[in-house]
This record gives C-alpha cells, structure tokens and sequence, in this order.
C-alpha cells in the first residue's frame, strides 16, 4: 500500500514538473510569439485551431483527390501538413517580420536621437522624438518604454526592457553599449551616430548578400518545386501506363504500382524539405523562413507531380 501511494506521489510530481518545463519553455515562447504579433488568441488555442484547420484542408483535400486522381496519392497529408506548419508558424513569421522592421528603422532612429542629444536635450526627449516620428513598429516600443519612464522606472530598466521585448540580439547588443556609454560619461551623441553607421552597413551587406545569391535562390526554386517532381510524374506516368495496360512482361501489377507511387511522393516531400531549409539560409542566413518556403514549395511540388503524371499517363497509354 505504501509503495502504492509512493507511486502515485511519484507519478503526480513527474507530471507537475513535466507541466512546469512545458509552460515555462515552448507555450510560454509561443505565447509571446502570439502577442508580439498582436494576435489575440491563448497559444493552445491557436495551435489546437491550426491542427484542426489542417485535418478539415486534409479531409477536403481526400475527396477531392480521389474524384481526380485514381490512384493512392499523399495530397491529403500534404495539404494537412502544410496548413498546420503555415498556421503554426505563422506568429513566428510575423514576429521575425516586425522584427527585422526595428531592426532596419533602428539606426535612422539613432541618428536622430543623437542630432536631438547634440540640441542640448534630454533622454527623454530624445525618445519621444523617436515615438513621434515614423518608424512603424518600432515607435510603438519605444513608446512603451518612454511609458515606463513616465512612469518612474529609470532609463536602463526601460532600455533594457525595450530591447528583451524585441528579443534581437542586435538591438541588445546596441542598448548595452548606450547604457554603458552613459555610465561612463561618454558622449552619447557621436557614439549613437558611429553605431547608426555601423547598423546602416550592416543592413547594406544584407541586402547584397540576398541579391548575390538571388540565383542560387531560383535554382532550388524551380528544382525543388517543379523540375524534380515533373521528371518523377513522368516516371510514375511510364510505370502506370505499362500497369494499365497489362505489360506482364516486366512483371509489374497494381500493387507494386502503388508502392512506387508511395516512395517516389515520400522522395517528393524529403527533396522539398531539404529544397526549403537551403533556401532559407542561402537567402536569410537562417532557416527560419524554411516554415513558409517548405508549405508552398510542397504543394506547388505536388501539383506539378500530379499534372505531369496524368499528362504522361494519357500520352504513353495513347501510344501503346
């Protein structure tokens, strides 16, 4: 009997920890994923929604797939899986999106903080200025923060709460160098102005990264999404034409048929994902703009297969 309530004792706290580690890890980042991108929902809800989206765009998807096409086909996973990592991913987008705005508005934003410091100004002032002009989102944060001043709390809790709110390592790494300057008496004006420099290169280089690698970036492009999958909707459209019409002689029936067409679409949707995480970094350095290349590349993957085969299909059978 003891052993029994030392048991469930045991079960119990495993469980409460196992809770814990879920809600202070993955549902608590999602939360702010959720909000940061203004999007009022609870993150269970979300992704219970984004779940069921997927199943309903997977059912939908069977019907239809099977009026058209008359063989096994992995459309309906496809759609499902695509709509769920779309929709479950989109707060992550959005929140990098508004991200990389701050981001690219922050030196202008330096620039002129440090022009307002120069006038003689206050920190304070020089923030508001920032809050009033147009910089997006990122006025909407400093505002926050100027809020906060307002509200008693001194200029580094308010940076710092500014910059852990952005959750960019840039923006960090530069809140850290202005308080720092600040602690040290040094002139906060012509430090902003080199730092806004040094941002505005940054972006530079960014931007001629991309451009370099816009080739490279259409190559997997067109042989992720369509070369590879037209060329496989051929050779399933050979193996099928030759199942139809009964070609004995290759020993090839029904079932075999549709074991290939299985493999060949599972290919399909390996060659995808790999197509869609070197996209990403080839053109954001990352791979998290892989959630929404992987989706599209996918289906488009699928009704390039699906059209090439049935068009196939009809020629090779009209041959033979």
């Amino acid at each position: 009997m003891n052993l029994k309530n030392q048991d469930n004792k045991l079960n119990s706290l495993m469980s409460e920890i196992y809770s814990k580690l879920i809600d202070n890890t993955i549902i608590q980042k999602y939360q702010y994923w959720l909000d940061f991108s203004q999007i009022n929902y609870p993150a269970p809800i979300w992704i219970g929604a984004s779940i069921l989206t997927g199943i309903f765009m997977g059912i939908i998807s069977y019907a239809l797939s099977t009026l058209l096409i008359p063989e096994f086909t992995l459309i309906p996973f496809t759609f499902f899986l695509a709509v769920v990592i779309l929709m479950i991913g989109y707060p992550y987008l959005k929140k990098e999106t508004l991200v990389e705005s701050v981001e690219k508005n922050f030196s202008d934003a330096l620039k002129q903080m440090a022009d307002t410091l120069r006038a003689g100004d206050t920190y304070e002032n020089a923030l508001r200025e920032v809050v009033e002009a147009d910089y997006g989102r990122l006025s909407e944060e400093m505002q926050l923060a100027l809020r906060r001043m307002e509200d008693g709390e001194n200029l580094d809790t308010a940076l710092m709460g500014f910059a852990n709110r952005i959750d960019s390592e840039r923006i960090k790494r530069t809140v850290k160098i202005i308080l720092d300057s600040i602690k040290t008496g040094s002139s906060l004006s012509d430090i902003l102005n080199e730092i806004a420099d040094d941002l505005r290169d940054y972006e530079r280089l960014k931007e001629d990264r991309k451009a370099s690698t816009t080739m490279q970036f259409l190559f997997l492009v067109a042989a992720g999404g369509f070369i590879a999958p037209m060329i496989f909707g051929e050779i399933g459209a050979v193996i099928t034409g030759f199942t139809s019409i009964g070609a004995r002689e290759i020993n090839m029936d029904a079932t075999s048929d549709n074991f290939i067409t299985t493999i060949i679409q599972l290919y399909i949707i390996i060659e995808v994902i790999g197509s869609g995480i070197m996209m990403s970094l080839i053109n954001e350095g990352k791979i998290n703009k892989s959630i929404i290349y992987i989706p599209i590349l996918l289906l488009i993957a699928f009704i390039v297969y699906h059209a090439s085969k049935i068009i196939i299909t009809g020629m090779v059978v009209g041959s033979l």
